[in-house]
């Protein structure tokens, strides 16, 4: 959809205001280098988190994603050949136990109305996750009226279906149609409006693994 894409400025905007906060998430945990992550992510959708991650230095052969969407698998595969990518539901991930230091789930909860599909899913993300990695989930925590076949997450859903991570949560995103609009008229507004707590229309879930700690060597001996 045309109001979905990055060129869009307020599309962007929203989009960097989320990747400074896993970069600066990235650099509190020790993760001061990617070269050695491992990372998942589940609804990766046409691949932008994965690509993204390699960017910042992730080697290909070691990001994974799955998407239940044929097209979104087959757009992902055309653009990033080296990442693996799984068609599929992510409740059954086709990746071997304690695999990743890094899995992620954006806007993905919201679209699963099913509670024991949403525990399955979270579920598998713990199994593939290796003890002390983290599981960062990103979604809308209020209701979008031009969506109904969305619904918010709260922080008691992510408390239910991960009961045994410690978790840490960061509200974030400017409100989608003000942020359309601000970076067509205004984008130095962003940040200032962004900061008001009310205006922020989704939450950075970060959770993690419960375990002893087996670092990839450039967190080793960190913690958070």
């Amino acid at each position: 959809m045309a109001d979905q894409s990055i060129l869009q400025p307020g599309n962007l905007l929203m989009v960097q205001e989320r990747e400074r906060y896993l970069a600066r998430l990235f650099v509190r945990v020790g993760w001061t280098s990617l070269a050695e992550l491992r990372a998942f992510e589940a609804g990766c959708s046409t691949g932008y988190n994965l690509r993204q991650l390699v960017q910042w230095g992730a080697k290909p052969q070691n990001v994974a994603g799955q998407d239940i969407d044929p097209a979104a698998v087959t757009y992902c595969r055309s653009r990033a050949s080296d990442i693996r990518v799984h068609e599929g539901s992510a409740e059954r991930i086709p990746e071997p136990d304690r695999a990743f230091d890094l899995a992620l789930a954006f806007t993905l909860f919201s679209s699963v109305a099913d509670e024991d599909v949403a525990q399955r899913i979270a579920a598998e993300l713990v199994r593939i996750t290796r003890p002390g990695g983290l599981i960062v989930v990103y979604d809308m925590r209020r209701r979008n009226p031009a969506n109904p076949n969305v619904h918010p997450v709260l922080e008691d859903d992510i408390r239910r279906w991960f009961p045994r991570c410690p978790m840490r949560v960061k509200t974030l995103t400017l409100a989608p149609p003000i942020a359309r609009r601000v970076g067509r008229f205004a984008p130095w507004l962003y940040g200032p409006l962004a900061a008001i707590p009310p205006f922020r229309t989704h939450a950075m879930y970060v959770l993690r693994r419960p375990g002893q700690v087996d670092v990839f060597p450039a967190a080793r001996g960190t913690e958070s």
